[in-house]
């Protein structure tokens, strides 16, 4: 019997979707478990390790339990639990290093939209964000690691791997926000999101009751 998962996190989508669509891509057997009295929660659910979630519960076949936090080990140990890695410890590290890089990207965006979000003048505030130079470099950094591998819609060959579903989430989270994500700029990130958008799991999962809508 295989493991069963619960992702411990608010009923939006958040930090939370990348661990999601990672369960997805990894043809995981997962549910959601929905926050809902937050102040009582963060101090009565076990395993909460510095009272922030997500948490990613793993109901294993033995009886046992593991409670994990913190997004960027929950994102590693699903990839190397399912094999959304390679199988070459220098290829694994470069991909290590590849995400540390989005995941800053990422947590750099919804930080300002969270902090933004709601002002009257939020559309301009954004579009001075889009061209400063921690979303410049950043975007020049990520093309340029996707041209090294051939601008084939993957971080590392030619093989599906968990930072490219990382990509395709954060792509998937912000394609609304006008000049982040454009084909003049962006080109291969767009193809990483075409390419895994592909997947049949993922494609089915965007339109299923498992998602949140907000």
């Amino acid at each position: 019997m295989d493991s069963k998962f619960e992702v411990f996190y608010f009923p939006i989508k958040g930090r939370a979707e990348l661990v999601r669509l990672l369960l997805v891509a990894a043809k995981a057997n997962w549910e959601s478990k929905g926050v809902t009295d937050w102040p009582k929660e963060k101090f009565s659910t076990e395993g909460l390790l510095y009272k922030q979630v997500p948490m990613l519960i793993e109901h294993k076949s033995n009886g046992k339990e593991l409670r994990l936090v913190q997004t960027g080990a929950i994102v590693r140990y699903i990839a190397n639990k399912f094999n959304l890695v390679t199988e070459c410890p220098c290829k694994n590290a470069l991909l290590d290093s590849y995400f540390v890089g989005l995941y800053e990207f990422f947590n750099g965006v919804m930080g300002e939209v969270f902090s933004n979000s709601g002002k009257e003048n939020f559309n301009e505030i954004i579009k001075e964000y889009i061209k400063s130079d921690f979303v410049k470099n950043n975007i020049s950094y990520q093309e340029a690691i996707l041209a090294s591998n051939g601008s084939n819609g993957h971080y590392m060959d030619d093989k599906l791997t968990y930072v490219d579903v990382i990509a395709y989430g954060f792509v998937e989270s912000y394609l609304n926000i006008e000049g982040l994500f454009t084909k003049e700029t962006t080109p291969n990130l767009l193809k990483v999101y075409e390419t895994v958008g592909q997947n049949p799991d993922i494609a089915a999962y965007l339109k299923s009751d498992k998602r949140p809508t907000n």
